[in-house]
């Protein structure tokens, strides 16, 4: 019977399997099932854990010695900056006291700079003054065999006609220092003539003649004028030629100056600043102007392609034994 009749087993059974997965172990029968060693090392963990964790008072502590140390930081903070706020005060008091310095010493700059062309203008003055009996001539040839104030007597006398049959007196005669030159014209003949008026009769009737033939050469007779002077009159010589291709008149004036004639009126030039003033009034296009008293250029020209060189001068330009300027005039 045991082999026709049989109970359920483990192994098997002829009946269709179970098509359900086994249940899952409950949480009892898996620490039951776990060590003993890893369940004491798990609740040894726990335990550190929870020693370690912080509690409301740990955290008030820190959050106290936080702030205490905040509050120390920024208190340095404060002194750091009162102390900035201080040094910054006195650099800020040191710098208007530096600005006031140095505003009052380029004023006192300009004033001694004022002071130093005015001198400067005065001893021009005073030095053409000490030449006011003298003449500049021109063109005199040399070697000559008559001496000098024989020679010169004889160029007077033709310039003075029936008034120069009186004798005429130099206080010096002699002729200009320096190099011979290059070109083989003659040095310059300079004489102090003893009488002031004879000295201008001479220069009136030479400002008559357009020209004086005197033994085979060509001579004029110029004002003798300081060094000053004539560098000034060579600098403002592209404005005179403008003045002459123009036919505005003009005249040189003492204490230096330019004097042009505008209507009724007279424009003066003594400054290199009083430039831009006559070129304004009559027009004028701009004009390359070297400054006389500092060396530099005061207006270059502005057309394109012109050259910026100051023109070349020639003494003529500088001096000439005409009073007015103007169209075939020169300047004195």
């Amino acid at each position: 019977m045991d082999d026709f009749v049989c109970t359920p087993s483990t192994q098997g059974s002829t009946g269709p399997p179970d098509k359900m997965a086994p249940g899952s172990p409950s949480q009892e029968s898996m620490g039951d099932s776990l060590p003993d060693d890893t369940l004491a090392q798990i609740k040894q963990e726990l335990a550190m854990i929870s020693c370690h964790m912080l509690t409301k008072a740990d955290s008030g502590g820190l959050l106290q010695e936080l702030r205490t140390a905040i509050m120390e930081e920024i208190t340095a903070l404060r002194t750091d900056l009162s102390a900035v706020e201080v040094r910054v005060d006195a650099l800020d008091t040191e710098a208007q006291a530096s600005r006031t310095q140095h505003r009052a010493t380029e004023l006192a700059t300009t004033r001694q700079g004022n002071m130093l062309l005015s001198l400067r203008r005065q001893v021009e003055d005073l030095e053409n003054r000490s030449r006011r009996q003298n003449i500049c001539i021109w063109g005199l040839p040399e070697p000559d065999a008559t001496p000098l104030p024989n020679t010169l007597r004889a160029l007077f006398r033709q310039i003075l006609g029936q008034e120069g049959v009186r004798e005429i007196q130099f206080d010096r005669v002699h002729r200009a220092l320096g190099p011979q030159h290059p070109d083989g014209r003659p040095c310059d003949v300079l004489c102090c003539l003893h009488a002031y008026s004879t000295k201008e009769k001479l220069m009136a009737a030479a400002r008559g003649m357009a020209g004086i033939q005197f033994r085979g050469s060509e001579v004029s007779l110029y004002q003798d004028l300081s060094s000053l002077t004539l560098d000034a009159r060579r600098a403002l010589r592209p404005l005179t030629a403008t003045l002459r291709d123009r036919g505005v008149p003009y005249r040189w004036g003492f204490l230096f100056s330019l004097q042009i004639k505008y209507g009724t009126t007279w424009l003066q030039v003594r400054w290199p600043d009083d430039i831009p003033r006559p070129l304004r009034t009559l027009r004028l296009p701009n004009i390359w102007v070297r400054n006389w008293l500092l060396d530099t250029p005061l207006a270059p020209r502005q057309d394109p392609g012109t050259d910026d060189n100051p023109p070349a001068t020639r003494r003529e330009d500088a001096q000439s034994p005409r009073m007015w300027g103007g169209p075939g005039g020169a300047e004195e």
